[in-house]
């Protein structure tokens, strides 16, 4: 069974047991072997073992059978001591060749005081639940740390109880830091930890990938869940049978809350900070490419910016690039390629320029620079391309003047080669040697119409610009086109009935418009900030906590286990008309203060 496949070796344990906890310790390997051999298990008791054990399985794809079979060494070990031990490991030979199995790793708790199931009836008859039995944490590892790096916020839940459910789950919003969820199974995966000297069942809930946007001492706020334990109990009674039938099973509910966990955000340093810096942190590095150095006028050149690595490359901006002026440049095309795991958001970021050289000639695109801050190194980095040197043939458009004598212009280039002018012999009028254009009634008239629409024309251009520099009305009047925008997002995953991203997207939709209706960034989007800001705009408190209960409701439905399509089509109407609503209440007040 070994021919055609590779053999793996390996071995299983529990992390985490309590002293005196019985488990099982099992060798597996894929081929058939012999001569097992396995090492000292000090500190553990062996009750049974070596006991082999066989599984086999069989597929058929397309229409070809395959079987494998599986061969494991089995133990069941109790703990004789606490402390944290490597588990031994074991060889095997399979056709001869001998292979090594893994070492697992298993920590030894202390043991509880008292039996899990006196524990459980005990609190069945009293109606409470222990705090050191059932607790949330919110993990934070990396709790000082610079803006822009990022660290994993792991929200969890520890149980010695028959913990069968949740209710009203309310999650961190990790205000100041910009955040990512990571992917997790829907089903809770249940594994033995030690904390503080004892065991427990513990569960990860959420885990999400923080970037502090501003230094300084940001708090991340507590996780309160509402859970559901299912406890034994014993009925009261002199009948000899309750031995036998005398217990029961209730469910208590327990709202249990994490503490508040703050993070030391250190500002980078100012002192050695590159002109070229524009906020990238992490480990990165830049490329350059372009595609070819030698080319026709209005031949469209594309060069490529990418940056790769781990850290802030959904954020990164383009780097700034001197283009010759003779080039017509469009703005970049972006192509992420990125993921987000535990380790922070890697891959790479490609910025893709394309340029049209409109005369021929001899150009240069003088080196581009990209300057990031590495955490590891607690220092600027800066990558730097080479100098683009770039050679232009004539082409049939070039836009070249067919001569560059000074003064000439292509209109007088067209009279060379006709020195003798025609005799007029039509009909014409003869003007006065002394009559002249300036001071007539014409010019005067002229005169004041095109210097009245030049003083129009610079006004207006003058009052555009000032709008246009001023952010926040800008932001406010895009707000709603904005928000729409957003919403499509969340209506293609309201079509496909996908419901968690659905209303990730819907909260980043009503989120995204009051930050710009309101001119607010991101690390003060609190619902009690824009609460006061919406008061401040004189807006009715009706709508006010209208809004506010819809975020509520779209933050519980998002992690809530119910609802259906029917629930989320309502959701996303409803954001809808709550964008409409604020539009009009909010759009006047702004116009009027501006």
């Amino acid at each position: 069974m070994a021919l055609g496949q590779d053999v793996k070796f390996t071995a299983s344990a529990p992390i985490a047991v309590a002293n005196g906890d019985r488990f099982r310790l099992v060798y597996e390997v894929n081929a058939e072997g012999e001569n097992f051999k396995h090492g000292d298990l000090e500190g553990f008791s062996v009750l049974s073992g070596p006991n082999l054990s066989t599984s086999s399985s069989v597929q058929i794809i397309n229409g070809k059978m395959s079987q494998s079979v599986s061969y494991s060494y089995v133990f069941i070990l109790q703990a004789t001591r606490e402390g944290k031990f490597s588990l031994p490991a074991a060889t095997i030979t399979v056709d001869g060749k001998e292979y090594t199995s893994n070492s697992p790793k298993i920590e030894v708790a202390k043991a509880r005081q008292g039996q899990q199931n006196q524990n459980n009836s005990a609190n069945g008859q009293n109606g409470q639940i222990s705090d050191q039995d059932l607790f949330v944490r919110v993990i934070v590892p990396d709790q000082e740390v610079f803006q822009g790096e990022h660290v994993q916020a792991t929200v969890k839940i520890y149980t010695r109880v028959n913990l069968v459910g949740f209710e009203n789950t309310k999650f961190p919003a990790f205000n100041g830091f910009w955040s990512e969820d990571l992917d997790l199974p829907n089903q809770i995966s249940i594994q033995r930890e030690v904390y503080n000297g004892e065991v427990f069942n513990v569960g990860v809930l959420k885990s999400s990938i923080l970037f502090p946007q501003r230094s300084g001492d940001l708090v991340i706020e507590p996780a309160e869940l509402g859970c559901v334990v299912r406890v034994k109990t014993r009925r009261r009674s002199n009948s000899p049978f309750d031995d036998f039938f005398g217990t029961s099973s209730v469910e208590l509910k327990k709202t249990v809350s994490s503490p508040k966990v703050t993070v030391k955000v250190k500002s980078l340093p100012l002192n050695t900070r590159p002109s070229t810096f524009n906020g990238a942190v992490g480990k990165l590095k830049m490329t350059t490419t372009i595609d070819k150095l030698e080319a026709t006028s209005n031949d469209p050149i594309t060069l490529k910016v990418n940056v790769a690595g781990n850290g802030t490359l959904k954020f990164l901006e383009p780097p700034k690039i001197e283009f010759p002026a003779d080039f017509e440049v469009y703005d970049p095309k972006v192509q992420n390629n990125l993921s987000t795991t535990s380790s922070g958001v890697s891959g790479t970021k490609t910025f893709e320029y394309l340029m049209i050289p409109r005369h021929h000639g001899d150009y240069s695109i003088p080196p581009i620079k990209f300057s990031y801050f590495n955490p590891e190194t607690k220092k600027y980095e800066t990558d730097q391309s080479e100098e683009f040197k770039i050679h232009v043939v004539k082409g049939e458009n070039d836009e070249v003047a067919e001569l560059s004598t000074p003064g000439t212009t292509r209109e007088n280039v067209k009279m060379i080669g006709s020195d003798i002018r025609y005799i007029k012999t039509n009909d014409f009028e003869l003007q006065k040697e002394d009559t002249y254009l300036f001071g007539s009634t014409v010019f005067n008239t002229v005169y004041i119409v095109s210097s009245s629409l030049f003083l129009l024309a610079f006004v207006f251009i003058k009052q555009k610009r000032k709008q246009e520099s001023d952010i926040t009305l800008v932001k406010n009047k895009k707000a709603g086109k904005m928000a729409k925008k957003r919403l499509k997002q969340a209506e293609l995953f309201l079509k496909e009935e996908k419901k968690d991203p659905f209303y990730k997207e819907l909260l980043n939709a009503m989120w995204g418009y009051i930050g710009d209706k309101l001119n607010m960034p991101l690390s003060e989007l609190t619902k009690d900030n824009v609460k006061e800001r919406l008061q401040a705009r004189e807006v009715g408190e009706e709508l006010i906590e209208k809004f506010i209960a819809f975020m509520n409701d779209c933050e519980f439905a998002q992690f809530s286990p119910s609802g259906g399509s029917g629930a989320m089509d309502k959701d996303y109407n409803q954001a809808i008309d709550l964008i409409s609503e604020l539009e009009g209440n909010i759009k006047g007040k702004v116009a009027a203060r501006v």
